[in-house]
């Protein structure tokens, strides 16, 4: 009996994963948010792929 708990828990949060993954595929980008940039001068992280590419 454990066993199937355990089935049916891990097909609904595959379920509600699949379904999330589709509803966020299918939401409109925002107004404004079609072109962002990463402003990257107060970043941190100097081995990031994003800054390698802005200096070449």
């Amino acid at each position: 009996m454990r066993v199937l708990f355990g089935i049916l828990i891990a097909a609904a949060l595959l379920g509600v994963n699949a379904w999330l993954y589709i509803a966020n595929k299918n939401t409109p980008v925002p107004e404004g948010c079609e072109n962002l940039k990463p402003d990257c001068s107060g970043c941190g992280i100097t081995d990031c792929a994003i800054r390698k590419k802005e200096e070449e």
